[in-house]
């Protein structure tokens, strides 16, 4: 029988967090109907299924705790300034179904986090599966289905997933998998199970090569850092990023071998970052975004760039997005959450919170939020510090001595 225990036990997490609406976006180019179709549905659909979430759960509604109210509160001013934006002094950049899409998808994300308050179902070993099995065949479709674009970088070929997921977020999808690959060899201790986290992650990096994105290797880089800081203590972190380092150099030409051979020109864009510090525009959009907000700094202007370097777009930084859409009044506040959250994140790892291969996707958001995707649209991150954050304090006591005990299948 299907029941809400089962629901949220296998599949809610999925449900919002792209594994299954990967596989659902290779719908319409197979049958070949217009994507908005499947994605505006698939979005009824999630919201449907959080309603019910919510309304069957046995906690009270309104009872948040202080930090959970002020995300709610720092939404709210965020939502106010983009309804402005959109309704009451449209700019022309934000008028039509652009600025409607961008306020309607904003609108949902407070049920959506409500359906995430925190409840060990959530984080269940059955979801971590299910998530797993579903992301893996997506990113196994992804590879051959993928679709070159040359509008992102002209000079450079990218791969869409499809014709709804584009290079970016495949490239994310596959650091995902890689991410919580690396969760699975830590956590568990057979080494079948390791071995097959080895296959996973190893289709991870493929899909983040496919995609030819950038921003998913240093995501990937900066989050497998911070957990294997939390987790393994600062000397064995230390220890294993020069090994894989060193192992890195080592293969360097046959990775570029591989690379090549995809098709990918991930390499030659990392060889561009490094060497001639190409950042595709956003240093001139972060300086005209600074621009924006010293002339609002108390109460914010815009939610998408009004003119100059990055009209019409999005900062590429959710602290500046913040600051130039609400200024001091919802940045500040939003600065505290990020890093009360972060902080958190890593006392959870380090003392093996069962929702940790969770945290691990909220600490990617938090990255890749630094210098791609919009504050606005990140469903996922503003479900994913709501969740963080309403782990109750009483978790963390009972979580007070580091555990040792790995996951088992058993």
């Amino acid at each position: 029988m299907f029941t809400l225990k089962t629901y949220k036990e296998i599949f809610h997490f999925s449900v919002n967090f792209f594994s299954i609406f990967l596989l659902i976006t290779f719908i319409p180019d197979i049958l070949h109907f217009d994507p908005m179709i499947a994605r505006l549905g698939y979005w009824g659909v999630k919201v449907l299924l959080a309603i019910w979430v919510i309304l069957k759960t046995k906690r009270i509604l309104f009872s948040f705790s202080r930090w959970e109210t002020l995300i709610i509160i720092v939404y709210l001013i965020y939502g106010v300034n983009i309804f402005i934006d959109v309704f009451l002094d449209p700019l022309a950049v934000s008028k039509g179904n652009t600025g409607l899409m961008d306020f309607a998808g904003f609108s949902v994300i407070i049920i959506l986090m409500l359906s995430f308050r925190y409840y060990p179902d959530l984080a269940s070993e059955k979801s971590f599966w299910f998530f797993v099995a579903t992301l893996t065949i997506g990113l196994i479709l992804s590879y051959f289905f993928a679709i070159e674009n040359l509008t992102l970088d002209t000079t450079n070929v990218r791969y869409d997933a499809n014709s709804t997921v584009n290079s970016i977020g495949y490239g994310q999808m596959g650091c995902t998998l890689s991410l919580i690959s690396l969760f699975g060899i830590i956590s568990y201790k057979k080494l079948w199970l390791r071995l097959l986290f080895l296959v996973t992650f190893a289709i991870g990096m493929i899909s983040i090569a496919k995609a030819g994105s950038r921003s998913p290797v240093v995501v990937l880089v900066v989050v497998m850092s911070f957990y294997f800081m939390a987790r393994l203590g600062s000397l064995n972190a230390i220890i294993i990023l020069c090994v894989v380092a060193g192992l890195v150099f080592i293969f360097l030409n046959p990775i570029l071998d591989l690379l090549t051979s995809m098709g990918s020109n991930l390499a030659v864009r990392l060889t561009s970052m490094v060497e001639n510090k190409e950042s595709s525009g956003r240093e001139e959009i972060w300086t005209n975004v600074i621009g924006i907000i010293a002339k609002s700094p108390v109460f914010g202007a815009y939610y998408i760039v009004p003119y100059g370097a990055g009209k019409g777009l999005y900062p590429h930084n959710f602290f500046l997005e913040i600051f130039m859409g609400t200024g001091i009044v919802g940045g500040l506040p939003f600065m505290v959450l990020v890093f009360a959250s972060v902080t958190k994140s890593y006392k959870l790892i380090q003392n093996n919170h069962p929702s940790t291969w969770l945290i691990i996707l909220y600490l990617q958001m938090i990255v890749f939020g630094m210098f791609s995707t919009s504050l606005s649209s990140s469903q996922d991150f503003w479900v994913l510090i709501f969740y963080v954050m309403s782990i109750k304090i009483y978790e963390k006591k009972k979580m007070s001595r580091p555990s040792t005990v790995l996951m088992t299948t058993e």
